[in-house]
């Protein structure tokens, strides 16, 4: 997991130096979104490492990036960094699972084999949090390797097709989301 997380980082690092052209307001959420990527692979390899981080760090980072996406993809899709509200949404969904991880719910911790938290009725129902955010990541990983992804060689397509033009990066960002979906659904899993 950690190599995986550590190959993403300088995607999203990259991410940060690229021109990007629009009004202000356009320009500046693919900005915070890609802060809010890196911070996560950051976040999740000190995780994986088993880091002590207070988990109020990650609440004060991720709980509003969370929120702020979720009102994003409640807003129309134009207005979006990626477009599409099932993407930010997906965002928000991941970010909101970074808070789950690091906060004591009553989980079971597997490095350190013990339970955080002493409450049993926050016990009773994390195991089904994690256990739903986890199949959802990992099953949204399958989708972004399948998004703009090509199935056939260049050299095997129609020279007349018609459509869109590929979206530069495309792939690299469709990589890149999916490992981090990946891991973040087999560590929320382990905590089932």
């Amino acid at each position: 997991m950690t190599f995986a997380l550590i190959a993403v980082l300088p995607y999203f690092a990259a991410r940060l130096v690229r021109p990007v052209t629009g009004r202000p307001g356009a320009r500046i959420r693919p900005r915070l979104c890609d802060v809010a990527h890196l911070l996560m692979a950051v976040g999740m390899t000190t995780m994986v490492w088993t880091v002590r981080v207070p988990a109020v760090v990650w609440v004060v980072v991720f709980a509003p990036i969370a929120v702020w996406l979720a009102v994003l993809a409640a807003r129309a899709p134009g207005r979006l960094p990626h477009g599409s509200r099932a993407v930010t949404a997906y965002f928000a969904v991941s970010m909101a699972a970074m808070v789950w991880m690091a906060v004591p719910t009553g989980h079971h911790d597997p490095v350190a084999g013990s339970h955080h938290g002493s409450s049993p009725a926050a016990f009773s129902f994390t195991p089904l949090v994690s256990l739903v955010l986890g199949g959802y990541l990992l099953l949204t990983a399958g989708w972004w390797i399948g998004r703009d992804m090509r199935l056939t060689p260049l050299w095997q397509e129609p020279s007349d097709a018609a459509g869109p033009a590929p979206r530069t990066g495309a792939r690299a960002e469709s990589i890149c989301h999916a490992t981090m979906g990946a891991v973040m659904g087999l560590m929320l899993l382990t905590m089932v």
